[in-house]
């Protein structure tokens, strides 16, 4: 997939620890993914209000990034409107946006494994 950039942000007033997880999870999943590489972060601290980070990745994102990883849409924007407009740009800037959850992934992998095992567990039962 080539050059990826990392969006962070923190929005529930978890602060600078909050978004240093996300950076740090979404680096480890594309360090996992063979042909991606990690060329770029960019973060907001504040939810709301300005973005600098954001604003700079979508100025430096065409022909730099192929792609930008982050957590969840709602990184980018709240607001729908706002979230499509981002999309837009940076698709016709030739940048993807691929949404990386490591520990959502995790908790549901582990919650259908323990759904799987019930259910066997139920059959040798009866």
């Amino acid at each position: 997939m080539g050059r990826v950039a990392i969006y962070a942000r923190e929005t529930t007033g978890g602060g600078r620890r909050q978004q240093d997880r996300q950076v740090t999870a979404l680096a480890a999943e594309v360090a996992r993914r063979p042909g991606w590489r990690h060329v770029a972060t960019y973060a907001d601290q504040a939810p709301g209000g300005s973005r600098p980070g954001l604003a700079r990745l979508l100025a430096e994102a065409p022909g730099h990034i192929d792609l930008v990883a982050v957590d969840g849409y709602g990184r980018l924007s709240a607001d729908r409107h706002e979230l499509a407009a981002i999309l837009d740009q940076l698709r016709r800037a030739g940048v993807g946006v691929v949404v990386l959850r490591p520990s959502r992934g995790r908790r549901l992998a582990k919650l259908v494994a323990n759904l799987a095992l019930a259910d066997l567990i139920g059959e040798a039962a009866r």
